[in-house]
């Protein structure tokens, strides 16, 4: 091949030039690592902090009340890797409303003075709405928000966690109170914490795995709440700079199948980046503790011996570190249960404490179950950081480039394969990846971009067994094998 190299070769003699050639392999992503949102008495906020054993959380972290959480992780996984996010609580005031007079009225928030003017003849939720209105289009909109605490109190929250807030009011009409938790977090607080502390990190420097907030959702004990935090969990987990997964615990004291369906169904993810576990579990200190711990621990455990592809359930891989589970549901429970994705930790005669059911809450077929979101996890999380060094490469007309993409996510692909991720008797079932002038229009290429299409059929789930049992004459056996049916007398 003719070189332009020679055009900045102005000497005579000879010069020697090392590069690469062909495709390369790249590793696997792993998905061995889990990230617990929680609270603490001591310790950095908002940063992911790695914790190896119990010891090593209470030494970074101290009293929490995600610790018996924390030791059901390790139990599950002794070897596990845990990065610990520490929820900051943010200030939180109540302005409760005394009497309604004619006049302006003054509320000052963090130095800003913030008027509201009262005809004197509103009814006292009336009056809490102009406040609202008041102080949401104030100065201070940017650092606060407030809202309605009910018909007579407004509740003014920094947004920040970080940043302190101020509330005063020299109106008798008004009477101001510092409600600031002293302990555990709002949900607000621990959706900052979600929404807040990884984007600053970049998806792409952190390692795929688990979201659990197992505290959070033990200790909230409003439904909404307890939505609003899934939601957020999810929708970090279904951005594909992360491609996670997320395990949502159901809300605290639910015993009942109408109870756990309620709470359950109300969560949603459209492909498959959530999944919802109940009942509670109690521990060998007699503790209640929710589930999602125990759950990312057997995972990554399971993942360790025999490959991420494999679902976080079954009798292989029994709960450790438990006595019981807080209800124990049965088959005609988990009937009703169980196709909604509502997934069921159950205690079984002589095998134990078992994870027995890994879906999804997504209603897509594709979708359906958490192993099948977690290959496609390690996938698009092997693809993304394959392809760094072609970056900024030119795009030949000899199809050069496009061979070398095309050929690494093949290989890629092939180590799926062969390792039990994707389906198929031969490469061509199991995947396909297109890289040419066949997907790359003239158009596209001028414009700096190309196109790389992989198509992959994960390995389906073994989740139901069917045991037909056949009873034929004597002597006919094998020809009732043979013609695969049943034949009576």
């Amino acid at each position: 091949m003719v070189s332009t190299t020679f055009a900045n070769l102005t000497r005579p003699g000879t010069f020697l030039v090392e590069t690469t050639a062909g495709y390369r392999a790249p590793e696997f992503a792993s998905f061995n690592t889990v990230y617990m949102v929680g609270s603490s008495t001591t310790g950095d906020y908002g940063t992911p902090t790695l914790c190896t054993s119990l010891e090593d959380f209470t030494n970074q972290f101290g009293s929490s009340p995600s610790e018996a959480s924390v030791k059901l992780f390790f139990r599950n996984d002794r070897q596990g890797k845990l990065f610990f996010i520490r929820t900051r609580i943010a200030d939180l005031f109540e302005v409760t409303l005394v009497d309604v007079t004619a006049g302006d009225v003054v509320i000052t928030v963090n130095g800003t003075a913030v008027s509201t003017t009262l005809v004197g003849d509103e009814t006292e939720a009336e009056a809490i709405a102009k406040y609202v209105l008041a102080i949401n289009g104030s100065a201070v909109a940017s650092a606060v928000t407030a809202v309605s605490g009910g018909t007579d109190s407004i509740l003014i929250r920094s947004d920040n966690p970080a940043t302190a807030l101020t509330v005063v009011s020299s109106d008798p009409d008004l009477e101001v109170d510092d409600i600031t938790p002293a302990s555990l977090p709002t949900a607000t607080d621990y959706i900052y914490a979600v929404e807040n502390t990884f984007d600053a990190l970049g998806g792409k420097n952190l390692e795929q795995g688990f979201l659990i907030a197992p505290e959070a959702f033990q200790n909230l004990s409003v439904a909404t709440d307890r939505l609003a935090l899934g939601t957020a969990m999810e929708n970090l987990c279904a951005d594909k700079d992360y491609d996670w997964m997320a395990l949502v615990d159901c809300g605290p004291g639910l015993t009942t199948v109408a109870q756990v369906q309620t709470d359950g169904q109300q969560y949603s993810t459209p492909q498959g980046h959530l999944a919802y576990y109940a009942p509670y579990l109690i521990d060998i200190e007699d503790g209640v503790v929710p589930p999602s711990a125990a759950i990312a621990g057997l995972a990554t455990r399971r993942y360790r011996t025999q490959g991420f592809h494999q679902p976080p359930a079954g009798a292989q891989f029994p709960v450790q570190g438990v006595k019981d589970v807080q209800t124990r549901f049965g088959n005609t429970q988990q009937s009703v249960l169980n196709p909604l994705g509502i997934n069921l930790v159950r205690f079984l005669l002589n095998l134990g404490v078992v994870a027995w059911g890994a879906r999804t809450r997504s209603s897509n077929s594709f979708y359906t179950f958490v192993n099948t979101r977690v290959i496609l996890n390690a996938l698009n999380g092997t693809l993304r950081d394959a392809f760094d060094y072609e970056i900024f490469s030119t795009v030949d007309g000899f199809g050069i480039l496009f061979s070398r993409i095309q050929e690494t996510a093949r290989s890629i692909c092939r180590r799926f394969w062969l390792s039990g991720a994707f389906y198929g008797q031969s490469e061509q079932e199991a995947f396909a990846c297109i890289c040419d002038r066949t997907n790359n229009q003239a158009d596209d290429l001028e414009n700096g971009n190309v196109l790389l299409e992989v198509y992959v059929a994960p390995s389906p789930t073994l989740e139901k067994l069917l045991v037909n049992t056949i009873r034929v004459g004597i002597g006919q056996v094998e020809s009732a094998a043979a013609a695969g049916q049943t034949i009576t007398n």
